[in-house]
């Protein structure tokens, strides 16, 4: 800059500050903000195992769908749940968003719910709520369900259907599918919160459902949104767990692919498991295609109704939004509401849960 005059000499020697000087110091803070390189921020959730990309999915790195930080208010008209974070031995766990729990009565089996892709276990208290009332002893899990989803990911590749949910479930076998440790897989996760739940609430109940690292299964019902309740029918295919509900779920064929996981019968029959969709989801023939792998398509025909009831495989008409808003609402609590507050769906909701309680 000397060389234009504008340096501390040409200064001194006018006696007053040269009328070129601010003007030159601008343009240097400009050209340095413009090639400076960006500082990491901090981000609210790592990003999950579930893209194409495996790199851009490795925990730590920049989430796709990042879940916004809210603060969670009590949801009128829902029980109040118990809620907390857990931590590991370990390390920090990623992603990290609050469980929610309720010990139900004495004996009751317990209800283990999965969120849908980028969801938290918050996002599903009126249907947890009617499960509480039932009797059932509740746990929303977090979990590893950030990036993209499991069919998004795997669409017409048979076996990353199998090696991502079984790597989501133990954290075994990372790979370019799915890149979850231990530590963050959903079996470790449901005994730390078990354990946590026991120290809490020892009057809970909740020692009925682990003994030590051994989780009692058949006192267990898995239920889940979208792959959430994927992730719930893959694990019952290796434990015969009480039953299993399935909402807006499982996406696991694509055209004339089935996740090779299916190929075969798993450990919990298919007269303990339910699902749920909706006519207007934009994933109903994926997952209606879905139901017979399972064994669903020999036990009674399909009923469709407003509000179905009566039948492994169920599907409602109730108009629920436009497609991507059907998938979400045949579970969430975005699901439309009677003018007393209640959810239109409760009655299938309700029949659903009663069959494996």
């Amino acid at each position: 800059m000397h060389s234009l005059g504008a340096g501390p000499r040409a200064g001194r020697r006018s006696g007053r500050r040269s009328p070129l000087l601010p003007i030159l110091c601008a343009i240097a803070v400009l050209l340095s903000t413009l090639t400076a390189t960006p500082t990491p921020t901090a981000q609210a959730a790592p990003a999950r195992q579930g893209t194409s990309t495996p790199a851009a999915d490795a925990p730590g790195q920049p989430p796709r769908n990042p879940r916004r930080l809210r603060r969670i208010r009590h949801l009128p008209g829902t029980v109040r749940f118990r809620t907390f974070r857990l931590s590991s031995e370990a390390g920090l766990l990623h992603p990290n968003a609050p469980d929610i729990a309720h010990a139900g009565r004495a004996g009751a089996p317990l209800l283990l719910f999965l969120p849908a892709t980028g969801a938290i276990p918050q996002d599903y208290r009126r249907i947890l709520t009617v499960a509480v009332r039932l009797g059932y002893s509740v746990l929303g899990l977090d979990y590893w369900n950030l990036g993209a989803s499991v069919t998004r990911t795997c669409r017409s590749v048979a076996d990353c259907y199998t090696r991502l949910q079984r790597n989501r479930f133990t954290g075994q076998d990372p790979g370019r599918f799915s890149r979850v440790n231990a530590a963050n897989s959903i079996r470790h996760r449901l005994l730390l919160a078990l354990r946590v739940l026991k120290a809490k609430d020892p009057n809970g109940g909740w020692a009925n459902y682990f003994h030590g690292t051994t989780i009692r299964w058949g006192h267990i019902v898995l239920a889940g949104h979208s792959q959430g309740g994927g992730e719930s029918a893959f694990i019952s295919h290796s434990h015969r767990v009480r039953g299993v509900l399935m909402f807006s779920s499982p996406v696991e064929t694509y055209d004339d692919v089935v996740a090779s996981w299916m190929e075969h019968p798993g450990k919990t029959p298919a007269r303990d498991m339910y699902a749920l969709d909706s006519t207007n989801d934009i994933y109903a023939d994926r997952i209606v295609r879905s139901w017979p792998h399972l064994g669903l398509n020999r036990l009674g025909a399909t009923h469709t109704a407003r509000t179905p009831t009566g039948s492994h495989r169920l599907v409602t008409t109730l108009h629920l939004g436009d497609p991507h808003q059907a998938h979400d609402r045949t579970a969430t609590d975005a699901t439309p509401l009677t003018h007393s507050g209640t959810p239109k769906l409760q009655r299938t909701w309700r029949w659903m849960l009663e069959q494996t309680l």
